[in-house]
């Protein structure tokens, strides 16, 4: 790390050894957390977010990625949920990407809304079950 820098330290609230540092002036790999009404309209709408298309599934890693490094936990949610949903099966890389976006979903929005994993999952499926 450059000494001359500011850092932000970003530590996980599961686990207080797990830290990142992150320099105050980069914008493009730090955004503001979801706020409590964006939480709530995200869980409220959730049934309407678009299906992740992949037109080619050689690019679907690619897809994921770019997904996910938009940093928009619409986004997020779109490739958790609703293309499994849609594609009716998981793939090795399917789950991996589901494992990554469900912590860095359930742990944003669990903080953001002062309520439990398993809360947070029952509520994502029973809007999801609208779809």
């Amino acid at each position: 790390a450059d000494s001359k820098k500011k850092y932000y330290t970003l530590q996980s609230i599961e686990d207080a050894k797990d830290k990142a540092y992150v320099p105050t002036d980069d914008e493009k790999n730090i955004r503001r957390p979801v706020s409590f009404e964006e939480a709530k309209h995200l869980l409220d709408c959730v049934d309407k977010i678009e299906v992740l298309s992949v037109k080619n599934e050689k690019f679907r890693e690619q897809e994921y990625k770019d997904c996910i490094s938009d940093f928009r936990p619409e986004n997020w949610v779109r490739t958790l949920y609703t293309r499994t949903k849609r594609r009716g099966s998981m793939t090795s890389m399917d789950k991996k990407y589901q494992m990554l976006l469900e912590h860095a979903l359930y742990s944003e929005m669990q903080y953001v809304l002062g309520i439990s994993a398993a809360e947070l999952s029952r509520l994502l499926t029973s809007n999801l079950a609208k779809i």
